[in-house]
Protein backbone atom coordinates (compact mmCIF):
# COMPACT_ATOMS: atom_id res chain seq x y z
CA UNK A 1 0.00 0.00 0.00
CA UNK A 2 1.36 3.39 -0.96
CA UNK A 3 1.31 6.27 1.48
CA UNK A 4 -0.46 9.42 0.35
CA UNK A 5 1.89 12.36 -0.07
CA UNK A 6 1.35 15.27 2.26
CA UNK A 7 -0.10 18.55 1.09
CA UNK A 8 2.01 20.50 -1.39
CA UNK A 9 4.10 23.23 0.23
CA UNK A 10 3.20 26.88 -0.17
CA UNK A 11 5.90 29.46 -0.85
CA UNK A 12 6.02 33.19 -0.23
CA UNK A 13 8.81 35.12 -1.97
CA UNK A 14 9.52 38.68 -0.82
CA UNK A 15 11.85 41.07 -2.62
CA UNK A 16 12.03 44.81 -3.28
CA UNK A 17 13.06 44.29 -6.89
CA UNK A 18 10.22 43.35 -9.26
CA UNK A 19 12.78 41.89 -11.68
CA UNK A 20 14.13 39.58 -8.97
CA UNK A 21 10.59 38.43 -8.18
CA UNK A 22 9.92 37.84 -11.88
CA UNK A 23 13.11 35.77 -12.12
CA UNK A 24 12.06 33.73 -9.07
CA UNK A 25 8.58 33.29 -10.55
CA UNK A 26 10.10 31.83 -13.73
CA UNK A 27 12.55 29.67 -11.79
CA UNK A 28 9.95 28.08 -9.50
CA UNK A 29 7.09 27.71 -12.00
CA UNK A 30 7.46 23.90 -12.06
CA UNK A 31 8.03 23.52 -8.32
CA UNK A 32 4.98 21.86 -6.73
CA UNK A 33 2.86 24.01 -4.46
CA UNK A 34 1.32 27.45 -4.24
CA UNK A 35 3.69 30.33 -4.94
CA UNK A 36 2.96 33.93 -3.97
CA UNK A 37 5.12 37.03 -4.34
CA UNK A 38 5.37 40.28 -2.38
CA UNK A 39 7.34 43.49 -2.93
CA UNK A 40 7.75 44.33 0.76
CA UNK A 41 6.98 43.56 4.38
CA UNK A 42 3.42 44.95 4.46
CA UNK A 43 2.39 43.01 1.35
CA UNK A 44 4.03 39.85 2.74
CA UNK A 45 2.21 40.22 6.07
CA UNK A 46 -1.10 40.65 4.25
CA UNK A 47 -0.50 37.51 2.17
CA UNK A 48 0.45 35.57 5.32
CA UNK A 49 -2.81 36.64 6.97
CA UNK A 50 -4.72 35.19 4.01
CA UNK A 51 -2.86 31.86 4.07
CA UNK A 52 0.12 30.77 6.14
CA UNK A 53 2.98 29.68 3.88
CA UNK A 54 5.15 26.68 4.66
CA UNK A 55 8.25 28.45 3.23
CA UNK A 56 9.13 32.17 3.23
CA UNK A 57 12.06 33.44 1.17
CA UNK A 58 12.97 37.10 1.59
CA UNK A 59 15.53 39.49 0.27
CA UNK A 60 17.45 41.54 2.83
CA UNK A 61 16.65 45.18 2.08
CA UNK A 62 12.95 45.83 1.57
CA UNK A 63 11.32 49.23 0.97
CA UNK A 64 9.32 49.06 4.19
CA UNK A 65 11.53 47.02 6.47
CA UNK A 66 14.29 44.51 6.88
CA UNK A 67 13.97 41.03 5.37
CA UNK A 68 15.91 39.38 8.19
CA UNK A 69 13.61 40.97 10.76
CA UNK A 70 10.59 39.77 8.77
CA UNK A 71 11.92 36.19 8.75
CA UNK A 72 12.76 36.35 12.46
CA UNK A 73 9.17 37.42 13.20
CA UNK A 74 7.77 34.68 10.96
CA UNK A 75 9.86 32.05 12.81
CA UNK A 76 8.73 33.42 16.19
CA UNK A 77 5.03 33.32 15.26
CA UNK A 78 5.13 30.19 13.09
CA UNK A 79 8.03 27.96 14.20
CA UNK A 80 7.12 25.31 11.63
CA UNK A 81 7.58 27.71 8.72
CA UNK A 82 10.88 27.28 6.88
CA UNK A 83 12.61 30.60 6.21
CA UNK A 84 15.46 31.59 3.91
CA UNK A 85 17.27 34.89 3.49
CA UNK A 86 17.92 35.39 -0.22
CA UNK A 87 20.95 37.68 -0.44
CA UNK A 88 24.45 37.88 -1.81
CA UNK A 89 25.96 39.08 1.49
CA UNK A 90 24.49 37.21 4.45
CA UNK A 91 24.98 38.08 8.09
CA UNK A 92 27.08 35.51 9.98
CA UNK A 93 25.53 32.12 9.25
CA UNK A 94 25.68 31.08 12.90
CA UNK A 95 23.32 33.93 13.70
CA UNK A 96 20.97 32.77 10.98
CA UNK A 97 21.08 29.13 12.08
CA UNK A 98 20.33 30.14 15.68
CA UNK A 99 17.18 31.86 14.39
CA UNK A 100 16.21 28.85 12.25
CA UNK A 101 16.83 30.74 9.02
CA UNK A 102 18.67 29.35 6.00
CA UNK A 103 20.87 31.45 3.73
CA UNK A 104 20.05 31.24 0.03
CA UNK A 105 22.81 32.73 -2.12
CA UNK A 106 21.36 35.14 -4.66
CA UNK A 107 24.25 34.26 -6.99
CA UNK A 108 23.70 30.49 -6.75
CA UNK A 109 23.01 28.42 -9.84
CA UNK A 110 19.29 27.86 -10.53
CA UNK A 111 19.60 24.12 -9.81
CA UNK A 112 21.03 24.89 -6.36
CA UNK A 113 18.19 27.32 -5.59
CA UNK A 114 15.57 24.78 -6.69
CA UNK A 115 17.21 22.02 -4.64
CA UNK A 116 17.24 24.22 -1.54
CA UNK A 117 13.61 25.25 -2.04
CA UNK A 118 12.57 21.62 -2.53
CA UNK A 119 14.38 20.66 0.69
CA UNK A 120 12.67 23.49 2.61
CA UNK A 121 9.23 22.65 1.26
Amino acid sequence: MRAHPGPAPSFLFVDADPRALAALRRLVRDLPGLKRFALGVSEAVQLMREAEPSVVVSGYGLPDGDGLHLLTCVRARHPGTACALHTTHPPPTRGLEARGITWMDRAAAPQQVLALLASLG
